[in-house]
């Protein structure tokens, strides 16, 4: 067998018989992979610990002769976030960043941005260094910049008319294009547009085109929070192609 180590964080895990677990996880290395946890459930010494949600491990995993997914051999702590499992509403979020990166991303195709990104955003979670609502905007407009689907908000999708020149406070955006829309340009309805103000699109731009450790440092009130969060819980389920259990959850959280 040859094997392979790399740092990874646990985004999800599901039984497979009696005492084992496939386990996905977003690794530093080789991008997301699934793994066979043997004797995970049966074990108590073996991973104790370690195989939580969001956690962040170091794996070192073998991969069988005859094929098959890797099977994990070894895992030490490099950081539990156990601040987030603790907190329903951090879990919440959390899930929903997860479940974002399972879905969307290929397997094996490493991704070392989006590693970076998560990592960030959960330890800042864990860490109360900003609002877990503030927290997702920023998560979810990295990831859109950082996946190669981020949206055009400097410029009509259609005309090509700059935000600065489009006549009221507030602007179109258009999910499928994937773009603000001018006044002009958005005579006709449809279910996938949003109305949000200049200044939320000014911002959630912002964000897109600067670093994490810099978009972090935005203070946002409580209309932005309110418009960023509509604005890229319509945007991402659109693209990803179906609205995450996750998102469904954290939604009903919110209205409880």
């Amino acid at each position: 067998m040859t094997g392979f180590s790399t740092p990874a964080i646990l985004l999800r895990r599901i039984d497979l018989g009696d005492y084992d677990l496939i386990i996905s996880f977003l690794t530093l290395l080789k991008g997301k992979i699934s793994v066979v946890a043997k004797n995970a459930k049966k074990s108590r010494k073996r991973f104790s610990g370690l195989l939580d949600p969001f956690t962040a491990l170091n794996l070192v995993c073998w991969i069988p002769r005859h094929g098959g997914m890797p099977i994990l051999q070894e895992a030490s702590m490099q950081a539990p976030f156990a601040g987030i499992r603790g907190d329903l509403v951090k879990t919440a979020y959390a899930s929903y960043w997860a479940e974002t990166i399972h879905g969307w991303l290929e397997e094996g195709r490493p991704q070392p941005g989006i590693y970076h990104l998560l990592h960030y955003a959960l330890d800042a979670l864990d860490q109360d260094m900003q609002a877990p609502e503030a927290l997702s905007i920023i998560f979810q407009m990295r990831f859109a910049s950082l996946t190669g689907f981020a949206p055009e908000l400097k410029i009509c999708g259609i005309c090509g008319t700059f935000l600065d020149r489009m006549v009221g406070n507030h602007v179109i955006f258009d999910l499928a294009k994937g773009s603000i829309v001018c006044k002009g340009c958005s005579a006709c309805e449809s279910r996938y547009r949003l109305a949000l103000s200049r200044g939320t699109v000014k911002q959630l731009a912002w964000i897109q085109e600067y670093d994490i450790e810099a978009a972090a440092r935005i203070r946002f009130t409580k209309s932005s929070i309110r418009e960023g969060l509509r604005a890229m819980e319509s945007f991402v389920p659109y693209h990803l192609g179906r609205v995450p259990r996750s998102l469904k959850f954290l939604n009903d959280l919110r209205h409880w």
